[in-house]
C-alpha cells in the first residue's frame, strides 16, 4: 500500500504538486487569516479596555425615569438629569451603598434653577457734550442668545444730564403724601410724578423731573413697560453727581449700572462621595471645598453654602446700543408728567453713538463685601422635553402647550425690572415653582472649574453628565451657516430646549433647610455607582457588574442602567423656530448610547467565530475540489485495481493515504512559511500558532478526501471503465451554424456533476465575499455612529479587507482548477473539434464561455447566501445591502471569466496525434 502510494505520487507528479499547492495555500492562508482575526480581536479589546469606562459604571434613577426615546433607542439625551427632579429616598440610597461590590455611590439632587443678577457697567462719560445745558442719552439693552439668532429688546434706559442746579428729595421727611426737598420746598402729590428731583430753571423757577418715576409704576413687575430714568448733574468742575446728591459723592466718570436677571442650575451632592467619584475637591480653584455637614436654615438666616462655577455655562450676551435724543425733546422734560414723557420717548429718534457688549457671568463672591453673598429669589423645576419622530428617523422636540413665560409669579418674586427677557422664547419644557421663599441667600465658599474634574475617555462619556452643558451643532449647511459654525448652547430660559449644567453646587445636608424636611426626603435625582476592581471588560467583569445592578434593582425597586462602556452617538434633532427670532434649525447632538463597549465585544466575538468558520469552509471545499478531480482523473486506474481484487476499503485507504501524505508535507512547509509571511503582512503569529499548521493541514486533507475516497471505493469495475462524459439525452450533430456560445451551454448541461462542482466553487467565493461584507457591514453598523465605535471600526476595517481578499483568491483558484481539469479530461474531444476546423480562438472562447456560464450560476447562488446572512444578522434587507450583493455577484461573474483565461489558453497546446496515441 505504501509503495503504491509513493509510486502514484511520483508518477502523477503534476497532480501531486497541484494538490500540494492547494493544501499549502489553504493552510497558510488559514493560519495567516486567523492571525488577522486574532489581531482584530486584540486590537478591539485593547481599544475597548482603554476607553470603556466612564465616571461611573451603574446609574440608578427613580422608577419610571426612562423616557420613551430611551426605551426605544437605548440613548439618553445630554443633561437629562436637568429634568429629573428627585424621586430617590435617603433609605434607598443607603441600601445602594450597602450592596457588596459597590466602591462609590455618589448621589445628586437636581434642585432646579434659580434667578441671580448680573450687572453691566456702561461708561458713557465720552458721550456727554459739555457744551449743552441739558441732554438725554438713551441706552437700549438687548439680550442675545442662540448665537445671536434670538434677541429680546428690554426697555431703554435714559440718562438725563443737566448743568442746571439739582435739588434732591429729602427722604427723611417725605414719609407721607407730601414730597419734601433738601432746600425746604414742599410739594403736594401729583399724578404720575410722585418722586424725582427739582431742576432750577434759567428763570429761577423749580420744576420736577418726573421721568424718575417711570420705573416705579406698581403694576410693572417685569420691567418691560417703564424705562429707568436717571438724573445726573454735571458740576462746574466736570464731575457728575446723582440726582442732586451731596457733591462730595460726585465722580469723575459717568458709569451707568444695567442689571438683568438670569437663571442658573442648582444641585446638591454628598461632598465626600463626589470627591471620590469625580475629584470635585481637586477642581476648586479658589476658596474652600464643601463640608459634608454644612447645612442651611433660611428661616434662621443660615445661608446656603455653595460652590460656584468658574465659567458660564450659557450662551447669553447683553448688547447695549447707545444714542443721544433730540435736543428739542430734551428741553421739554422739566415739568412734564411721566406718562406724557413716556409716550414722547417711545417715538423719539436717537442719534447712534456706538454699542457695548457684556457676557453673562456665573455668580461669584464679591471680594469687596465683608461677607460675600449671592442673592437669588426662588427655585424653578423644569421637566423633560418630549419628542416626535420625523420621517427620516430624527427627533422633533414638542413645543409646550403653555404660553412662554406663563409660569411667572407676579409680586415680589419678580419685581423691579428683574424678569429675564429670554423666558418669553418658545417653551419646550414645563416649569413649576419648587420653593415659594421670596428671597434666598447663598454664601459661595469656593469656586470650582469643571475642566479640572477627573478626566475620563472622551470615547466613553456616560449619560447624564452633571458638570457639562449640552451643545448641538448644525446638521445641515443652512443651520451651520446660521449658527456661524458654532454649536448652539443653552440660554437662561428654564423652559428652553437646552438647559445648562448646574453652576451652583450645595450639600445634601442643606436641602431640608432649602425645600423643607418632607421634600428633602426623596430629593435625590440619581445615584452614580462605581463598581470595585473593574480593570477590563471581560466576561467575568461584565457578569459581576450585571449582578450588582440586578441586586440594586431588586433591593430598591428603582430604574437601574449599566452605563459602563457608554459612548456618544450623533442624534439629529429638528428644533422649531423660536418666538424671539431664531429660525428652525436642524441640529446634531451627542447623545449617550448605553452599552457600546459590551456590544462591540459581543459583535467582535460573533464576527471572529463566523470568520473562522467561513475561512475553514473555503479551505475544505478548495481541497475537496482538487482531491475529487484527482480521483476522477484516475477512474480507469482504480477500476483496474478493483478488477484484480482490491477491496473497497483498500481503494479508499489508498486515496486517503495519498492525500494525507501530501497534506502532511504541505503542513510542514506551511509551518515554516507562516511566521515570515505573517511578518510581511504585519500580522503577529507565534511559533505555536505556526506549528498548528501541521495537524491542521493533515486534518483538512483527510476531511477533504472523505468524499473522493468513498467515490473510489464505490466504483464498479464496469462503470469505471465507461467513458467519462455522460451521454446526451438525444443525439445531435455539431453543425457549422451552431455558435460557440450554444456549444458551451450544451457542454454545461452534458456534465451536470462537473458543472455543479464548478458552480459550487464560484458560489463559495461569491457567498464568502458577500457574507464577509455583510458581517463587516453589520458589525460596523452595530457600533459605528458612536465615538468609541468609530475608533474601533478604523482599527478592524483593514483586517476585514485582508480576509475578504484572501477568500476570493481561494475561490478563484478553485474555479481555475476545475476548468483546467475539465480541459484535460475533454482534451480528446477538443482536439477533435480542432481537427474538424475549429480555430484556436473558437476553442478558447468555448472554455471561457463555459467558465462565465458556470460562474453566473454560482454567483447567483452566492448572492442568495449573502442576502440570507443580511436578513439573518441585520433582521432586514436594506437597499444598500441589495446593491452590494448585486455588485458582488457581477464581480463573481467577472472573476469567473478571469479564472477561465489560463485553462482556455491551454487548449492551444492540444495535438490530435498525441491524444489519439494516448487513447
Amino acid at each position: 500500500m505504501i509503495t503504491m502510494i509513493w509510486s502514484q505520487l511520483r508518477r502523477r507528479l503534476w497532480r501531486s504538486s497541484a494538490l500540494f499547492a492547494a493544501i499549502l495555500l489553504a493552510t497558510t492562508g488559514f493560519t495567516v487569516l486567523t492571525g488577522t482575526v486574532n489581531t482584530s480581536r486584540l486590537q478591539v479589546t485593547g481599544e475597548v479596555d482603554a476607553n470603556f469606562r466612564g465616571a461611573y459604571d451603574i446609574l440608578v434613577r427613580p422608577k419610571g425615569a426612562r423616557t420613551a426615546v430611551e426605551n426605544e433607542r437605548g440613548t439618553v439625551a445630554p443633561n437629562q438629569l436637568s429634568g429629573t427632579n428627585g424621586g430617590i429616598t435617603t433609605a434607598q440610597y443607603r441600601a445602594i451603598q450597602a450592596v457588596q461590590g459597590v466602591e462609590v455611590a455618589a448621589p445628586i439632587a437636581t434642585l432646579g434653577s434659580t434667578l441671580v443678577s448680573n450687572t453691566a457697567q456702561v461708561d458713557i462719560t465720552d458721550l456727554v457734550d459739555r457744551s449743552k445745558p441739558r441732554q438725554l442719552i438713551r441706552l437700549e439693552p438687548t439680550m442675545l442668545a442662540d448665537r445671536g439668532l434670538s434677541s429680546a429688546l428690554r426697555v431703554s434706559h435714559y440718562i438725563y444730564v443737566t448743568q442746571r442746579p439739582l435739588i434732591g428729595l429729602d427722604t427723611a421727611r417725605s414719609t407721607g403724601p407730601t414730597a419734601y426737598f433738601t432746600d425746604g420746598t414742599a410739594l403736594p402729590p401729583r399724578e404720575y410724578c410722585d418722586t424725582g428731583s427739582l431742576e432750577v430753571q434759567e428763570d429761577g423757577t423749580k420744576k420736577r423731573l418726573c421721568g424718575a418715576s417711570l420705573s416705579n409704576w406698581p403694576d410693572d413687575f417685569g420691567g418691560f413697560r417703564t424705562p429707568p430714568f436717571d438724573v445726573y448733574g454735571l458740576l462746574p468742575d466736570g464731575r457728575f453727581s446723582s440726582g442732586g446728591s451731596d457733591p462730595q459723592y460726585a465722580t469723575d466718570r459717568l458709569v451707568v449700572n444695567i442689571w438683568w436677571m438670569t437663571t442658573v442650575g442648582l444641585a446638591a451632592v454628598d461632598p465626600v462621595m463626589e470627591a471620590r467619584l469625580l475629584g470635585l475637591d481637586q477642581a476648586v480653584v479658589s476658596g474652600r471645598y464643601l463640608r459634608q455637614d454644612e447645612t442651611a436654615d433660611l428661616a434662621k438666616k443660615v445661608r446656603l453654602p455653595v460652590l460656584t462655577a468658574a465659567r458660564p455655562q450659557v450662551d447669553e450676551t447683553l448688547r447695549v446700543t447707545l444714542g443721544t435724543v433730540d435736543d428739542d425733546l430734551v428741553r421739554t422734560i422739566p415739568g412734564t408728567r411721566s406718562d406724557v414723557l413716556h409716550a414722547r420717548l417711545g417715538k423719539a429718534e436717537a442719534a447712534p453713538s456706538g454699542t457695548r457688549t457684556f457676557e453673562t457671568r456665573p455668580p461669584q463672591p464679591d471680594p469687596a463685601l465683608e461677607t460675600p453673598l449671592v442673592i437669588f429669589m426662588f427655585v424653578l423645576r423644569s421637566g423633560l422635553p418630549r419628542y416626535d419622530t420625523t420621517a427620516d428617523g430624527g427627533l422633533r422636540p414638542v413645543v409646550s402647550a403653555a404660553a412662554p413665560g406663563s409660569w411667572i409669579i407676579h409680586g415680589p418674586l419678580l419685581g423691579g425690572g428683574g424678569t429675564p427677557s429670554l423666558i418669553f422664547d418658545t417653551a419646550f419644557r414645563d416649569v413649576e415653582l419648587a420653593n415659594r421663599e421670596s428671597m434666598l441667600s447663598a454664601e459661595p465658599v469656593g469656586v470650582f472649574d469643571p475642566a479640572k474634574l477627573q478626566g475620563y475617555s472622551e470615547l466613553s462619556r456616560v449619560p447624564l453628565e452633571t458638570y457639562r452643558s449640552p451643545e448641538a451643532e448644525g446638521a445641515d449647511p443652512r443651520s451651520r451657516e446660521l449658527l456661524g459654525d458654532r454649536p448652539l448652547a443653552p440660554s437662561s430660559n428654564p423652559a428652553g430646549y437646552l438647559v445648562s449644567a448646574p453652576q451652583l453646587i450645595t450639600t445634601l445636608a442643606a436641602v431640608p433647610g432649602l425645600l423643607g424636611a418632607k421634600a428633602a426626603e426623596n430629593a435625590i435625582s440619581a445615584v452614580r455607582v462605581r463598581v470595585a476592581d473593574v480593570q477590563t471588560l471581560d466576561e467575568l467583569t461584565r457578569e459581576r457588574i450585571r449582578r450588582i445592578a440586578e441586586e440594586i434593582s431588586t433591593t430598591t425597586g428603582l430604574d437601574v442602567d449599566i452605563t459602563v462602556g457608554s459612548s456618544l452617538q450623533r442624534q439629529t434633532v429638528d428644533l422649531a423656530a423660536g418666538t424671539l427670532g431664531r429660525p428652525e434649525l436642524r441640529l446634531s447632538e451627542w447623545w449617550s448610547r448605553k452599552g457600546v463597549a459590551v456590544a462591540i465585544m459581543e459583535a467582535i466575538d460573533r464576527k471572529s467565530v463566523l470568520l473562522f468558520g467561513l475561512i475553514l469552509v473555503v479551505c475544505v471545499l478548495f481541497l475537496a475540489n482538487a482531491t475529487t478531480a484527482a480521483v476522477r482523473d484516475r477512474r480507469r486506474e482504480l477500476a483496474v485495481l478493483a478488477c484484480v481484487g482490491w477491496p473497497r476499503y483498500r481503494l479508499a485507504a489508498m486515496v486517503t493515504g495519498e492525500v494525507a501524505v501530501v497534506g502532511l508535507a504541505a503542513g510542514l512547509v506551511s509551518a515554516g512559511l507562516a511566521v515570515p509571511l505573517s511578518r510581511v503582512v504585519d500580522v503577529p503569529a507565534g511559533t505555536s500558532q505556526a506549528l498548528l499548521a501541521v495537524p491542521l493541514a493533515l486534518l483538512l486533507a483527510v476531511v477533504a478526501a472523505v468524499v473522493p475516497a468513498v467515490q473510489a471505493a464505490r466504483a464498479h469495475p464496469g462503470t469505471a471503465l465507461a467513458p467519462l462524459v455522460s451521454p446526451v439525452r438525444r443525439a445531435r450533430r455539431t453543425r457549422t451554424g451552431h455558435t460557440v456560445l450554444s456549444a458551451a451551454l450544451r457542454n454545461t448541461r452534458r456534465r451536470p456533476g462537473r458543472t455543479l462542482l464548478a458552480a459550487v466553487a464560484v458560489a463559495l467565493g461569491v457567498g464568502a465575499f458577500t457574507t464577509l461584507l455583510t458581517l463587516t457591514w453589520v458589525f460596523h453598523g452595530n457600533v459605528t455612529g458612536t465615538l468609541l465605535g468609530d475608533a474601533v471600526s478604523l482599527r478592524v476595517r483593514a483586517v476585514d479587507t485582508v480576509a475578504v481578499a484572501a477568500t476570493l483568491v481561494l475561490a478563484v483558484l478553485a474555479l481555475a482548477d476545475v476548468l483546467y481539469l475539465n480541459v484535460r479530461e475533454r482534451s480528446a474531444e477538443l482536439a477533435t473539434l480542432q481537427a474538424a476546423g475549429w480555430g484556436d480562438g473558437a476553442l478558447t472562447r468555448l472554455i471561457a464561455y463555459e467558465g462565465v456560464l458556470i460562474g453566473a450560476a454560482g454567483a447567483l447562488a452566492g448572492a442568495g447566501v449573502g442576502l440570507f446572512f443580511v436578513d439573518r444578522f441585520a433582521a432586514a434587507v436594506p437597499a444598500t445591502a441589495v446593491a452590494a450583493t448585486a455588485a458582488a455577484a457581477l464581480a463573481g461573474v467577472a472573476l469567473s471569466g478571469l479564472a477561465a483565461v489560463l485553462p482556455a489558453l491551454s487548449v492551444r497546446r492540444l495535438r490530435l496525434s498525441t491524444l489519439l496515441a494516448q487513447e
